[in-house]
Order: structure tokens, then sequence, then C-alpha cells
């Protein structure tokens, strides 16, 4: 009975202070208001001092690869007593997408896009775009002014273009800050339970932005698309080389053969009828090696079509009508709550653990 007497005496006390912060709270309205002001002001110069970001989204959902050769080539190798069940899937599934994305081999090669604003007013590569166009906040001109006194100062020590020349690969100073500031405009991810793919392209000119994400799929595509079938397509052309020089021998054996029976028709004696039957023989011969050679060519064309990838796009890249930040509203939302706080904290700190320090 004491400790029930007991509780209910904390919880009252407990509830006295309580009220008794609440009411301090509402006396001093005052300062929540100036707060919330101050914090009204210093958001909306915030928001309105960032420079507009638009996002584009490209969702696509690749054709899964687990097997080189399936269906009709698995049935034909089969027919020929050959295993394949070590030719297994390859080497870049779909999870390595979006390393592949952020390499610098794939997003050097998006230096040379030609871009163009929605305006029209600019219209050059991306990477001039990203050098010489891009909007800063006020309080970024500081550290970016600093930044080029300080690139001034140091020696380049070499680019892309000596890897052309017979150099090492090597990015300047300018590219590799181009890469990084790509890095963070680029984006490929993965959902890993439905392998949709879908890339994210953020930039501050809604028609560039909508331009890169088309442009960044496009160059995936044809990147994923030359490895797959990079086999192929050389057993391909080895194959139609070898069926094109059969096809030539067997013409011409044929035309000797033709040649030879047209000019020695009158003729009838052991050696011509002997080298009539040689060259008849030379020219089945030469036949049958290009006969064999063209269904060799056909399966090695069934094979490059098999091998080719199939993208199915749920939804291409369209132009953004709104930017995707700075988020004004959250912005002004998350400034006035911590006015709130700091309000608060500041009447607690006042009343409650100030005036029991100088008691």
């Amino acid at each position: 009975m004491e400790k029930q007497e007991g509780r209910i005496s904390e919880l009252r006390e407990d509830w006295g202070k309580l009220r008794t912060f609440v009411t301090v709270l509402w006396s001093e309205r005052r300062i929540y208001i100036k707060y919330a002001l101050v914090a009204f002001v210093v958001a909306v110069v915030i928001v309105f001092s960032i420079p507009k970001t638009y996002s584009t989204s490209v969702m696509l959902a690749p054709e899964s690869q687990k097997s080189v050769l399936s269906g009709s080539m698995s049935s034909l190798a089969s027919m020929a007593g050959l295993n394949l069940g070590g030719m297994s899937e390859d080497a870049f599934g779909v999870d390595l997408y979006p390393t592949i994305v952020a390499s610098k081999d794939f997003l050097t090669q998006l230096f040379d896009v030609r871009v163009r604003s929605r305006e029209r007013d600019i219209d050059t590569t991306y990477a001039a775009y990203l050098t010489n166009y891009q909007r800063t906040a006020w309080w970024g001109y500081p550290a970016k002014w600093i930044g080029g006194l300080v690139k001034a100062l140091l020696p380049d020590d070499g680019s892309l273009e000596d890897a052309q020349k017979g150099g090492p690969k090597k990015l300047s100073k300018d590219e590799t800050a181009l890469y990084k500031a790509m890095q963070g405009c680029v984006l490929c991810s993965v959902d890993e339970y439905t392998g949709i793919l879908t890339i994210t392209v953020f930039d501050q000119d809604p028609e560039i932005c909508t331009i890169m994400a088309d442009t960044v799929v496009h160059r995936l595509s044809d990147f994923i698309l030359d490895y797959r079938t990079h086999k192929a397509r050389t057993d391909y052309e080895y194959t139609y080389n070898l069926c094109e020089d059969a096809r030539r021998s067997y013409l011409q054996a044929q035309g000797r053969y033709a040649e030879f029976v047209a000019s020695h028709s009158d003729i009838y004696s052991p050696v011509v009828k002997a080298r009539a039957e040689f060259l008849e023989n030379e020219s089945q011969l030469a036949y049958t090696a290009y006969s064999q050679l063209m269904a060799q060519v056909q399966l090695a064309q069934t094979k490059l079509r098999e091998s080719t990838p199939v993208y199915t796009f749920i939804e291409s890249a369209y132009m953004p009508e709104r930017a995707s930040s700075p988020k004004k509203v959250l912005t002004v939302l998350a400034f006035l709550f911590l006015s709130c706080v700091a309000a608060s904290a500041k009447l607690f700190y006042k009343y409650f653990i100030a005036e029991d320090g100088s008691k």
C-alpha cells in the first residue's frame, strides 16, 4: 500500500513538472516565433540558392543468359554427342551492371556525347557542359575559386590522349574531376528480387538529363552486346570466310571441268576420259566441302542470334517536368522543426538546469 501511494506521488510530481514546463513554454512563445522566423528565412535562402536538379530513370529487364547454347542448339549438340554442361552463365551477370556503369572505362566514353539544353543556349559535349555550365550555390564559389587556383599552379601529368599515342591509360586532373562528378550523376541499380535494371541520371537541365539517360542505356546495351556476342561473331566470321573460299574453289573446279569437257567432247581416249573423271571428282569434293561449310555457317549464325541479349524496356527516358531537388517544403519544415527543438532546449536549460544549479 505504501509503495502504491509512493508511486502515485511520483506520478503527480512528474505531471506537475510537465505542466510547469508546458506553461513555461507557452509563456515564452515569442522565442519560438523568433526562432521560427529566423529558421524560415535561412531555409528560404538556402533552398533558393541551391541549383535545381532534375532526374530521369530508365527501367529495363535484361534477358537472362543461363546457357550459351540453348533450345535448338542444345538439341543439335546432344545429337552430335557433345556435352555442354560446363558452358554456363556468362561472366557479366545482371548484378555486375552497376559496376560496369561506374567504371572509368564506361564513364570516360561519355565525355564526347553531344548534349543541348532545353532553352537551346547550350550545345556542346557532356564534358564541356560539366566543366563550364554547372551552376553552384553562392557559398561554393570560394572553394571553387581556390580549387581552380590550386589546379592552375600544379602541373598536369597526363590524359587519355596519351594512351592513344601508345602510352599507358591515365586520367588528367580535369578528367579525374569529371569522372568523379559523373559518378554522382549517373547511377545504376538492380532489384535483387526481380532483376529489373534501373538507370538514373541527375542533371541541372531536364533535356540534358534525358539525353544522357538514353545514351547511357544504349551504351550499356552495346557494351553487353559486344561482350556476349564477341566469340560468336568471331566464329561466324571465320566460318563465313572459309565458306566463301570453299565456294570460290568449287566454282573454279566446276569451271575447269566444264571447260575440259566442252573442249574434248569429240575426242574419245582413255587419257581424256580419266582427266574428265578426275576433274569431275575434284568438283564434287569442292562442292561437298562447300555444302558442309554452308551448314556450319548457318549453325554459327544461329549461335550468334541466340547469344544476342534482348532488353525489354519497362520505362523509357522521359523529360522531367519538376526538379527532384532541392525539396523546398521538406527543407523549410526541417528548419522549423530544428528551431522548435533549439528553443525548447534553451528554455529547458534556463528554467530547469540553470536554476537547479544555482540553488
